[in-house]
């Protein structure tokens, strides 16, 4: 088993999972851990900060879905899309990076068990 991506809801809940462990280092959009025995190769922790992902507004779907009026709902895309939200990019990107690090062999989603919460439909 490689390095462990650990994916936090909040910096909050990072922090509160990283204090079990010795820290190896941390920075503004992840904390990693020394390796132990819970992590032999060590892990990296970040977080969301709430959601990173939205799904676009039905003006960006189509121009008449800008103003809405009675005759044109309901709305519905052919296909749903998301974008990331835009003050969220660097945490996105931070995030979507520690994904595709080739060390990291598994992803630990450790946001909010409901539904908002899960990150089934998002694609990094």
């Amino acid at each position: 088993m490689g390095k462990i991506a650990i994916l936090a809801e909040k910096p909050s809940q990072a922090r509160a999972y990283a204090d079990a462990f010795k820290i190896k280092q941390k920075e503004k959009v992840f904390i990693e851990l020394e390796p132990c025995s819970t992590f032999p190769k060590g892990a990296v922790i970040t977080w969301a900060v709430g959601h990173l992902v939205e799904l676009k507004e039905p003006k960006e779907y189509q121009k008449e879905w800008e103003k809405w009026s009675l005759g044109s709902l309901p709305i519905i895309p052919q296909k749903f899309e998301d974008k990331v939200v835009s003050k969220m990019y660097t945490q996105f990107n931070a995030v979507k990076k520690i994904f595709s690090d080739p060390q990291v062999t598994m992803i630990y989603n450790c946001c909010d068990s409901e539904r908002e919460g899960s990150n089934s439909a998002t694609r990094f």
